[in-house]
């Protein structure tokens, strides 16, 4: 009677729940309101969003697991709303028919306010695209027609999956404010999951079982509700923002139903790691491979370095077969396949890379990591399904050395930033080892400026910027991703029009060089008899970025980075120096990083010379309030002026 009495008040709670936002019954009420409760300046914010997840028995006899999803958006100032928050996109895994997701009743509207009544303008099923991602993923999505200041965005949809080992991550919160995000899932009790919930705990969870009518099992029905959720503040040094949201995700662990079978498939990174090195696309992966002998002995032939033989097969690798933009832990064609196509996977390189290195007699092993957009690794939450992706080891001398082969301009220990996901799993026959996936090579960026300053306070010259290492990695992936909007970027951060803007690269030093030059745009204001200039005019430090009150998230910088910059101002004819910056130089607490600033007059010119140092690829979250000092001395000391006097 208990039972069935949970049972009544939990369908009348979804129900209630499904009254209080109804699909197609957007309110006027929604519709009349002018700003989000949470965040007045908000541009958008989410109004609901629920996501309904059943595993259950389905038509064949194999379980499969149901996702409902819908919700609906405001928008305040559709000018400066994220794109995202204007479209639904839905990505489905689909490596064959029998395992594919599908989608159905995908469907959207944007309601706007018209002589006092909620008028929908629906998409249609001819604007909404399919894209063939790759082999094993396929996406649908549209945009929202007809948006407007005011406007209410609502969508829902649902997705039949043979997949439940893992069920994916839910976030409930967004760029935007949340009014209210809720996460519901039901499943057999005898599929026993264990849950990932991250971020600030703002929200409410409960836990119920009730049997499943017409079965002879108790369901677990588990409901995750939050409410009035701010928007996730921006923070620099920070590599996936969704690692700081509220979120939370389910794995299988274990199945266990009494008198059939019970199976473990999570109990810790040692056995992960061993039933890896068992599976031919992982350990089997590394065995035989004698196809690789000929080309192994001839790159390393007359080497007796082991740095230098590991150099060697690295860069013969890294420069002549290509990644397919794939991830995964395992072979995807196999060794010998990726070897004679010249392309593979991340497996596919990386561990024919592996296979080579120890075929030159090195301490080679492959380290299996979560990049950067598969969100960091819960290391108290053992998950094979959390990694996905594989890297390259070598040990000398005691020394770890790590490389990606997949990524053209990285380098031994200069990893690419989407495998900087701080800490990886180097897996070999004698066992799994931790290790910390950090850059330890230095990366440099040096600005250099000739500048002349004419009597009326304009400014000509030219500017040239040479990025190197890991600063030139990323340039590159951004420049093949999107050229126009990477010119756009890096041109921002001038406050005027450029003319002969220039990209030199260096493909064998792995460098970049950007030039440009500008003609008479204003640089210094005149008062009276005075000129005054900031002596780093474009490129000073505009305004603090470490302004949250506490940080529980690594700084994040990638590299152990230097920045330099050197700018020569011309005095002109009938001014004479009355006053100089102050010189500055100051250093974190344990050196790990540091500033120098120097203005000095030479020959009538100014001199302006900064040097900005980090000596960590990344800093815990302790050190934050001792950069937020740091960043604010950084900007006092940028902040001060030069002052010319007519003669």
């Amino acid at each position: 009677m208990k039972t069935n009495l949970f049972l009544l008040l939990f369908i009348a709670s979804i129900c209630l729940s499904a009254q209080n936002h109804k699909q197609g019954r957007v309110s006027v009420e929604e519709l009349k309101k002018t700003a989000s409760t949470i965040d007045p300046d908000a541009a958008a914010e989410v109004l609901y969003e629920k996501a309904y997840f059943v595993l259950r028995l389905g038509s064949d006899g194999r379980f499969e697991l149901m996702k409902e999803y819908e919700g609906r958006i405001k928008i305040y100032d559709k000018d400066n709303v994220d794109e995202s928050f204007l479209q639904q996109q839905v990505s489905l895994y689909s490596p064959n028919s029998s395992a594919r997701e599908r989608l159905h009743n995908f469907k959207g509207a944007t309601y706007n306010l018209e002589n006092g009544k909620a008028v929908p303008s629906r998409v249609r099923n001819a604007d909404i695209f399919k894209e063939r991602r790759n082999k094993y993923w396929e996406s649908e999505k549209f945009t929202f027609p007809n948006v407007q200041n005011g406007s209410v965005l609502e969508y829902s949809y649902s997705i039949t999956s043979p997949h439940y080992r893992d069920i994916g991550r839910w976030y409930f919160q967004q760029e935007i404010p949340v009014v209210s995000s809720e996460f519901n899932f039901r499943h057999p009790e005898f599929f026993i999951f264990n849950i990932d919930l991250r971020g600030e705990p703002i929200g409410k969870t409960k836990t119920n079982s009730y049997l499943e009518p017409n079965t002879t099992y108790n369901y677990v029905t588990n409901n995750h509700t939050f409410t009035n959720v701010p928007a996730l503040k921006d923070e620099p040094y920070v590599f996936n923002a969704n690692n700081l949201k509220a979120s939370v995700r389910y794995e299988l662990t274990m199945f266990s139903y009494p008198g059939f079978i019970s199976e473990n498939y999570a109990t810790s990174w040692e056995q992960i790691a061993k039933d890896m090195m068992k599976s031919d696309g992982f350990g089997g992966a590394l065995k035989g491979n004698r196809f690789l002998d000929e080309t192994v002995n001839g790159l390393v032939e007359g080497t007796a370095s082991p740095i230098n033989k590991m150099e060697k097969i690295f860069q013969y690798v890294k420069n002549n077969y290509a990644w397919n933009n794939i991830y995964g832990t395992t072979t995807d064609q196999g060794i010998r396949s990726a070897f004679n196509d010249k392309s593979g996977n991340i497996a596919d390189l990386n561990l024919m890379l592996v296979s080579m290195l120890s075929k030159a007699g090195l301490d080679a092993a492959p380290v299996a990591l979560s990049t950067v957009g598969n969100l960091m690794i819960n290391y108290s939450f053992p998950s094979r399904t959390s990694l996905n992706a594989v890297i390259a080891s070598v040990v000398i001398d005691g020394k770890l050395y790590l490389m990606d082969a997949t990524e053209k301009y990285s380098n031994i220990n200069m990893l690419p930033m989407r495998d900087l996901n701080h800490r990886g799993f180097r897996i070999s026959e004698n066992g799994v080892q931790e290790i910390s996936l950090s850059n330890s090579s230095l990366s440099t960026a040096k600005e250099v400026a000739m500048i002349y300053l004419a009597a009326d306070g304009t400014i000509s010259g030219n500017h040239s910027e040479t990025r190197d290492a890991y600063f030139a990695m990323n340039d590159k992936m951004r420049q093949t991703d999107d050229p126009k909007k990477f010119e756009k970027r890096y041109l921002s951060n001038f406050n005027f029009d450029v003319e002969d803007f220039k990209i030199n690269e260096n493909k064998e030093k792995g460098m970049f060089r950007y030039v440009t030059k500008f003609e008479n745009v204003q640089g210094a204001e005149i008062i009276g008899d005075k000129m005054i200039l900031n002596p780093l005019l474009f490129s000073q430090l505009k305004k603090t970025t470490l302004n949250s009150t506490k940080r529980n998230y690594p700084m994040e910088f990638g590299s152990v980075i230097s920045i330099e910059k050197i700018f020569k101002i011309k005095i002109p004819e009938g001014y004479a120096v009355e006053s100089l910056p102050e010189e500055k130089t100051f250093l974190l607490e344990g050196n790990l990083a540091g500033y120098a600033y120097k203005v000095i007059e030479k020959e009538g010119e100014i001199l302006v010379n900064t040097l900005y140092q980090i000596g960590s690829s990344s800093l815990p979250s302790s050190y934050y309030s001792a950069m937020q000092e740091f960043e604010k001395n950084q900007f006092n000391t940028e902040s001060q002026a030069v002052v010319l006097k007519k003669i």
